[in-house]
């Protein structure tokens, strides 16, 4: 079924390029990550980055499509505490989980010119796929992070370590900036996750803030 929408996607996106002028592009930037839900023992949000490549598909004068392919840092972590337990004081130590995901996320764009220009909004769905992970504990060895959505009742005593989680994440991303004529950009995006993580039913969902910057090869259709 992945596969099935990401085919379904590239073939759209590959329809319209045959119609429509298309620019191609680049970007990279900085991205600030969360978890929400359950995970939210771990509070405190993380630093991470993303990078890819982007095409925008002219539609009208003032609307386009603008696909977009990136490798992007997610996670959350947690600051160092303590906290007592029946009398007993335990010392927590800092803790990160940092999860890599390729993503494709399309946005549908509005842009308005204004002085050496334009200024855009855009909103649209997107797709991510978990690559790899990492669960680190100050002062320990990384813990394993897999997404193979095993739930707790098929994970063995040798795999109980491992956090495991669902592959897919989807959501919802919006973003507005400035594009220049030359073709340089500069944006702002927020990332809202609608899918659990969580295989056994929790609430964990992925959500982040990001600032771009990129460039489109400016192109005109023959």
């Amino acid at each position: 079924m992945k596969k099935q929408v990401v085919l379904v996607l590239l073939a759209l996106v590959g329809t319209l390029s045959t119609y429509a002028q298309v620019s191609f592009g680049v970007k990279a930037g900085y991205n600030n990550s969360g978890i929400s839900g359950d995970a939210s023992d771990l509070s405190k949000r993380l630093s991470g980055f993303h990078a890819g490549g982007i095409a925008d598909i002219t539609l009208a004068e003032n609307f386009s499509l603008q696909p977009q392919l990136l490798f992007i840092m997610k996670g959350v972590k947690s600051a160092s505490y303590t906290e007592t337990i029946e009398g007993i004081e335990f010392n927590f130590p800092e803790q990160k989980l940092t999860l890599n995901y390729l993503e494709l996320p399309v946005n549908f764009m509005y842009k308005h010119e204004a002085g050496a220009g334009s200024i855009f909004v855009g909103a649209g769905p997107y797709l991510g796929f978990g690559l790899s992970g990492k669960a680190k504990a100050s002062g320990e060895e990384d813990g394993k992070v897999k997404f193979d959505g095993r739930k707790a009742e098929e994970i063995g005593e040798d795999d109980e370590a491992t956090l495991h989680l669902k592959r897919l994440d989807a959501g919802a991303n919006f973003l507005a900036g400035y594009e220049l004529k030359n073709g340089l950009l500069f944006s702002v995006n927020y990332s809202l996750g609608l899918t659990n993580l969580d295989p056994d039913g929790g609430k964990s969902k992925n959500n982040y803030f990001g600032v771009s910057v990129g460039y489109l090869f400016k192109t005109k259709k023959k």
